[in-house]
């Protein structure tokens, strides 16, 4: 059993020490900056200080770093130094930059691609074995980001390193093939077993790791399920056989490490609506969470046996409008399940608990009218099992783990143009923190969760050992 106060053992190559502070040149020797922890589980909150400054010295934080593809993530805040040279990001609030006011998680939440860099990018990132290092400066005066990322800019006052971790100590990632399924699953530290999950994404495809990772971070044991345009699955979305998701299901549940009698299902986007499939035709689902979401079969059909369950009719161009960047906005192209009778999934006759996480600003689906349909559909049949919708104000649609970079707006190959998801970056941000608990929460509870190992494991906040970066 892990106890709170143990200091974990990570390989020396992937940390950092707790409280770094990294001197720049002897010309400011005397200033310092600092991340702590310096090394951090991702979904974790940090405190980002400057000392040594003049007193009301006006200084710029820059904040950088890379996704996978090499893509370049910046993000910069103001800041007025107080009476005695210090800014403490915790208690003060950003003068400009890429966020304004009291925000403790801003710089980290509002990286979005450099000027260098094409802006309707979403950060991926597909590599979870190893951390995402963000390199934090601080400048004199109140720069612009064009100004900042430009070589001939001054020479920082001082540097430091920062990581951010998706796999906690012992977490184990393991490759899947089992029949025709593939992906990855990830399982915690201990013994065990553990509460089990599928979790899925959207029209992405490929493999997606990371929530998965951090769901195992927590104590809960994840398969990360590719669908589509992975290892020899279909290039294309194609009519899904339910039988692809129940084998699923079965791998999960035979490991020796996975909690039965039931499982949990996550989906995002078209993730969501394959998650609400599995609830409805798999009895050993048992929770279901869904984020942003339509509450019917969307782009592709869904078969059970002989019956074939037809997605929803297409767009129709006529609500799809573009907004002043160029970005496609789908929100007002309301495809009305009730018009489609054909295409109603029987949620009804689940045996699942059921969470619906909505953005209010998703730009991309309006995800809080399928929530309430979904729920309407349970409460008419007398559903005895529970169901929630949880709405966030200002939150868009790609509602992430916490501290993962927001989008507001990315190319998507089916317009073969940017879409706009939706917003706002400080409501989007402490959003993703709360749903992201809620969600936790709401598995751990219907999962029946009664495991010491995995409560530890949930609210433990991690110490690194040094790193040879």
């Amino acid at each position: 059993m892990l106890q709170a106060s143990k200091v974990l053992q990570f390989s020396p190559k992937y940390l950092l020490p707790r409280n770094i502070r990294t001197m720049a040149s002897a010309a400011s020797r005397d200033v310092q900056v600092s991340v702590t922890p310096s090394s951090c589980l991702h979904d974790e909150p940090v405190q980002i200080r400057a000392e040594g400054l003049s007193p009301n010295q006006d200084v710029t934080l820059y904040l950088s770093m890379r996704d996978t593809r090499n893509v370049h993530y910046i993000s910069t805040a103001h800041y007025r130094a107080d009476s005695n040279g210090q800014v403490d990001v915790d208690t003060m609030e950003s003068l400009g930059g890429s966020y304004t006011g009291h925000f403790p998680m801003g710089l980290i939440g509002t990286l979005h691609p450099a000027p260098s860099e094409y802006k309707f990018t979403r950060f991926f990132k597909r590599d979870v074995l190893n951390p995402n290092i963000v390199d934090l400066s601080v400048f004199d005066g109140h720069l612009t980001e064009e100004k900042v990322c430009t070589p001939e800019c001054e020479k920082a006052l001082a540097s430091t390193k920062h990581e951010r971790h998706y796999m906690g100590p012992g977490v184990q990632r393991i490759p899947v093939r089992y029949g025709k399924v593939r992906g990855s699953l990830f399982l915690p530290a201990g013994e065990g077993p553990f509460p089990g999950v599928v979790d899925m994404f959207g029209t992405a495809g490929g493999l997606l790791e990371y929530r998965s990772a951090q769901l195992a971070s927590r104590g809960i044991a994840a398969l990360s399920l590719a669908f589509f345009a992975y290892d020899d699955l279909p290039k294309t979305l194609e009519e899904f056989n339910i039988s692809y998701f129940e084998e699923a299901v079965e791998f999960l549940l035979k490991h020796e490490k996975v909690r039965g009698p039931g499982v949990g299902v996550i989906g995002t986007s078209k993730g969501g609506d394959l998650a609400l499939s599995m609830a409805a035709f798999i009895p050993s689902i048992i929770a279901c969470v869904t984020i942003n979401c339509y509450s019917s079969p969307i782009g592709v059909g869904m078969r059970v046996k002989d019956r074939l369950y037809p997605c929803l009719p297409g767009h129709d161009l006529q609500n799809v409008c573009l907004d002043n960047e160029g970005a496609v906005v789908i929100r007002r192209d309301v495809r009305d399940p009730r018009k489609s009778k054909e295409s109603t999934l029987p949620i009804e006759q689940s045996n699942a608990a059921f969470l619906f996480l909505v953005g209010s600003d998703d730009q991309n689906i309006h995800s809080e009218f399928y929530a309430q349909l979904a729920c309407q559909q349970l409460r008419s049949h007398n559903y005895q099992k529970w169901f929630e919708v949880c709405s966030y104000p200002g939150a868009g649609h790609l509602l992430e783990p916490p501290y993962s970079p927001h989008c507001s707006a990315s190319f998507q190959h089916t317009f073969m143009l940017p879409v706009r998801w939706g917003g706002r970056s400080k409501f989007h941000i402490l959003a993703q923190e709360k749903a992201w608990y809620k969600m936790r929460e709401f598995l751990l509870q219907h999962l029946g969760c009664d495991n010491n190992v995995v409560k530890e494991a949930d609210c433990q906040k991690v110490t690194f050992l040094k790193s040879n970066l």
